[in-house]
């Protein structure tokens, strides 16, 4: 990616926390090859159609993690209509579990490898500590795990906390045919139907949402994952971390 100097690559890839610049997680895990990402613009008509999808696809996922987010943190909440159907599942799944919010949207430091992140929520789930992370995406991809282990990490930092565990915690909403198991999905102005088995003249169901939870159990594995992506991503952005280091204490 092009940066014009150094401030503009410090702000798109990290948070300047008590005067040193510390990389972000998601910038770092950012250098890992993404397959199915290549092959959802590879079925588009053009790049410029992939991008304007992503963007608004990213607008409402944002506006579900928000909401979703001010309900854990007990604040008055009007649900968009936008996102209903999975704020609804969300609140079943909510009512069904016992969910303690300590912290959402905090920020997170690990000094020992040097990078910063923003945490969804840590959380009592069942009596059970550990990182909450939020996705609105159509499943639980494995790259997740390397984000939230970087969390982990940089809790771990903390004395003062015990062991604890992560959860990837997916929303979605989706129509369902009446007739087939087939669902219909519509994201970012994108309809795509997943499921189809031989020919069916769809009749499809109202908007209805979809909670999904995973905990992870493979930090060990994760962490190095992690960790090689970051002596990846620093070794591409070599230039710029230079530059950065002759400006601050803490040396790469």
């Amino acid at each position: 990616m092009w940066y014009s100097n150094v401030e503009n690559f410090k702000n798109a890839n990290g948070y300047e926390i008590d005067g040193i610049w510390y990389p972000r997680v998601t910038a770092i895990v950012s250098i890992k090859a993404k397959p199915a990402l290549y092959m959802y613009y590879a079925g588009l008509p053009d790049y410029k159609t992939g991008e304007a999808i992503k963007t608004k696809s990213a607008e409402e996922g944002t506006i579900l993690h928000e909401t979703v987010e001010a309900i854990l943190r007990k604040e008055p909440v009007i649900i968009p209509d936008l996102v209903k159907p999975a704020v609804t599942a969300f609140m079943d799944f909510y009512n069904k579990n016992e969910i303690i919010a300590h912290k959402v949207e905090e920020r997170v430091i690990s000094k020992k490898h040097h990078f910063a992140g923003t945490l969804d929520v840590l959380a009592e789930l069942n009596g059970a500590l550990g990182v909450l992370d939020i996705k609105t995406s159509m499943a639980i991809y494995r790259d997740y795990s390397m984000q939230t282990s970087a969390y982990i990490e940089a809790l771990k930092e903390d004395s003062t906390l015990p062991p604890l565990t992560r959860w990837i915690l997916r929303l979605d909403q989706s129509r369902h045919c009446l007739k087939c198991p087939a669902t219909l999905r519509d994201k970012g102005g994108r309809e795509k139907i997943r499921g189809e088995k031989g020919k069916c003249e769809h009749e499809w169901s109202e908007m209805r949402g979809e909670v999904e939870l995973k905990e992870l159990n493979t930090f060990e594995s994760d962490i190095k994952a992690f960790l090689a992506c970051k002596a990846l991503w620093e070794w591409e952005n070599e230039y710029w971390l230079k530059k950065i280091g002759d400006s601050r204490s803490a040396p790469f």
